[in-house]
């Protein structure tokens, strides 16, 4: 896992945090396989550095269109 990656300038929290391909699979509830798949696709955007593949959250979700505010109903489906 890649630590002290810096946020840039004028991004809140969310929109700036950047997280490996393990914990971005991990916090979409995906197997690993199928996000690297998935990347692989152009489905869902991320950076490479070196070896590594990170992800911004805010991107994630955009790309996932789960950015609206669910009711009750649809998540306790």
């Amino acid at each position: 896992m890649i630590e002290g990656v810096r946020c840039e300038e004028g991004h809140s929290g969310q929109e700036a945090e950047f997280i490996d391909a393990r914990a971005a699979a991990i916090w979409l509830g995906i197997p690993l396989r199928s996000l690297h798949q998935y990347v692989k696709d152009g489905l869902l955007p991320s950076y490479k550095l070196g070896r590594h593949r990170l992800f911004r959250k805010i991107e994630l979700l955009n790309a996932l269109g789960v950015t609206r505010a669910a009711s009750r109903g649809e998540i306790l489906r």
